[in-house]
């Protein structure tokens, strides 16, 4: 891991004799061999009566990485919405806001499970889910997606969590679903993977550990963060070892402008780096050792925010203040290419 901390931009890694092992790392090859999906299947968890460009930008900014199908799983009032958007989407109805919001209990609680039905149901076809662009924040939702994150956890799915999935996390009754369990609860192999901000961050902290930072990283269970600043600052958590080696710094720089849907670009392109590493995994002929696969997962999540950051200065360049997250989109294949031609069969 050592001899990976010391790169901070895609332009050092470009020149870098490292690139080969990382590329082997991180993003798997692209042959005649590929068929639909193997290249990574991707669910979104979000979208609500409120939100719909959320989920859109978290899709498709995995499909722009090089994913080759992502299904968003949304409310039913912001169904029809998100598939006007691309016909690129599959789009999974799983939830009526009117019957979350119903006075009768009976109605809420058979809405919430059908919900964590429905999602559950198609967990083990796909590689990665991320959870939270466009949530909302109602109180049953929220019940609901809990559920979920559990079932995802005992099942071994890769879950990138963000936004209201980290507002999930702070409030009280869900500290379950990331603190340390017994040893015997113990049963998942997934990564769980969380790409808060600044206040997103010191609410998790606060929340969850009375503002102790050490012992908010001491109290949880292994996951990386994807702290997003100025400088995204990559680690693994929850570990015994407060060691430098856990953590990576992305000193790319993004653009000035900060439009809104940035971080759910963020979320999307991680979410197909994370699926890339679970597709690499499956194929090893030695299963990997766990250090083996959490600097491999720490890899990814750096290369996600380093090329999510240089898509953000590329559009900024062209479009300066006009900038908008479908600007973003448009950067992200190219970027991907240059940086993984060596992947793709000539």
């Amino acid at each position: 891991m050592h001899e990976y901390k010391l790169l901070r931009t895609l332009t050092q890694l470009e020149s870098s004799h490292l690139l080969p092992s990382i590329l082997k790392r991180t993003i798997p090859q692209l042959d005649s061999n590929c068929y639909k999906g193997s290249s990574g299947r991707i669910g979104i968890l979000g979208g609500s009566e409120k939100y719909t460009g959320a989920p859109y930008y978290a899709a498709m900014s995995a499909l722009r990485t090089g994913a080759d199908l992502a299904t968003v799983f949304c409310a039913q009032e912001a169904a029809i919405p998100i598939k006007s958007y691309s016909p690129e989407l599959m789009v999974d109805s799983v939830y009526s806001a009117s019957n979350m919001q119903s006075d009768d209990e009976n109605i809420v609680e058979k809405e919430i499970d059908d919900m964590v039905h429905k999602v559950v149901s198609s967990l083990e076809r796909l590689h990665c889910v991320v959870i939270g662009p466009g949530l909302g924040r109602d109180v049953n939702v929220l019940k609901a997606t809990a559920r979920i994150i559990q079932e995802a956890r005992q099942l071994g799915v890769n879950l990138v969590l963000d936004a209201d999935a980290l507002y999930l996390l702070s409030l009280k009754e869900y500290h379950y679903l990331i603190l340390k369990k017994s040893q015997s609860e113990c049963t998942k192999t997934g990564f769980l993977i969380l790409t808060p901000n600044v206040v997103e961050y010191k609410r998790l902290v606060d929340n969850v550990a009375n503002g102790n930072e050490d012992e908010f990283r001491q109290s949880v269970e292994e996951m990386i963060v994807i702290k997003k600043g100025h400088h995204d600052v990559i680690e693994t958590i929850g570990v015994p070892s407060n060691s430098d080696e856990n953590i990576l710094i992305s000193e790319e720089q993004g653009g000035l402008k900060r439009s809104g849907g940035i971080g759910d670009v963020l979320c999307g392109v991680t979410g197909s780096f994370s699926a890339w590493n679970r597709i690499l995994s499956n194929q090893a002929v030695e299963e990997p050792s766990t250090q083996d696969k959490n600097t491999s997962m720490l890899l990814s999540c750096w290369l996600a925010s380093a090329v999510t950051k240089r898509s953000t200065k590329n559009a900024f360049d062209k479009r300066k203040r006009s900038m908008t997250a479908p600007d973003i989109l448009e950067e992200i294949g190219d970027i991907v290419d240059h940086l993984s031609k060596s992947t793709i069969a000539r």
